[in-house]
């Protein structure tokens, strides 16, 4: 039994009472009128040579529990730095100790565009992102392969609803990256490289170690070179998972990547995240101006 066997179990119940709770009806009607960022996810990412999707987390299984301070600073923090172009709030409870209602606060406090990460499986789960005030949502396409139709689905929602799709190569579940790659819409703009494995004996074992040494040893290092070449070059490529240090950013833009997420490296213990944060934006100035590639208003698949 994997990790992500565990993870999509309590998602799955977790659902099921949010819709007993919420019936679908009134959450389109929170939908129509829930507020949006200043700019869409895609066109943000776009707007510098190199950006980073900086994350809001409470805790993971590799990694365990994140420094309260930092989490509760960290939308103001990444709110104030140019260097953060849009924000990924965690909304898994179980794994991660997120909660939907983490996206309508953020919301709140920041017109740059949100990101909801999460184990989506579910048209519901589309439109209670956007009714929190959700740009994009992240659709990991690991957890799709049987059922080839549904990537396709909750992509057309999402968009529907003018939102952003950022789709997750990865190494989750049993698929090949092959089976991923080819269950992706070809309309989809927004490609992700995630380079953590979650195999249950795996992870523990690295993630205890990892803990002792203060890495988290779940990634594969060399995982966002290799799948580079999955990503068409038309597409926005960010790299995912296994981001530790601002000198990180110049081999991922050499790749080719737009942007990075990252969160444990801003909000681990031992880190301040307004500290880290600037010394990745210090970083990223001196990868100097390079070509903005496609202009997101016109892109095509």
């Amino acid at each position: 039994m994997s990790l992500i066997d565990d993870i999509l179990r309590a998602s799955r119940q977790r659902l099921e009472a949010r819709k007993a709770a919420l019936p679908l009806a009134r959450l389109k009607e929170l939908a129509s009128s829930a507020p949006r960022a200043s700019m869409s996810f895609r066109a943000a990412l776009h707007a510098h040579a190199f950006s980073v999707i900086a994350e809001v987390k409470r805790r993971s299984p590799s990694a365990g529990e994140m420094d309260p301070k930092n989490v509760d600073n960290a939308l103001k923090t990444y709110d104030a730095n140019s260097a953060v172009s849009a924000i990924s709030i965690l909304t898994d409870e179980d794994h991660f100790s997120g909660r939907i209602e983490y996206l309508s606060q953020a919301r709140q406090e920041t017109r740059k565009p949100l990101l909801r990460k999460d184990f989506i499986l579910d048209e519901y789960q589309v439109w209670e992102a956007r009714a929190h005030g959700a740009d994009a949502v992240l659709l990991m396409a690991g957890l799709h392969v049987k059922d080839p139709g549904r990537p396709k689905r909750l992509f057309d929602l999402a968009t529907t609803l003018g939102m952003d799709v950022l789709f997750e190569l990865g190494m989750a579940g049993d698929s090949s990256i092959e089976q991923q790659r080819s269950i992706i819409p070809r309309d989809a703009l927004i490609w992700g490289v995630n380079s953590r494995r979650f195999q249950t004996s795996r992870l523990q074992a690295h993630a205890r170690i990892g803990r002792l040494v203060g890495r988290d040893l779940s990634i594969e290092a060399q995982a966002h070179a290799e799948l580079r070449e999955q990503i068409p070059k038309s597409k926005t490529a960010v790299a995912e998972s296994g981001i530790h240090a601002p000198a990180d950013v110049h081999a991922l833009a050499e790749l080719g990547y737009r942007a990075a997420l990252i969160g444990t490296a801003l909000l681990k213990k031992g880190a301040v995240v307004s500290e880290v944060i600037g010394a990745f934006g210090a970083e990223i100035q001196t990868i100097g101006t390079v070509s903005l590639g496609l202009n997101p208003a016109r892109a095509t698949s």
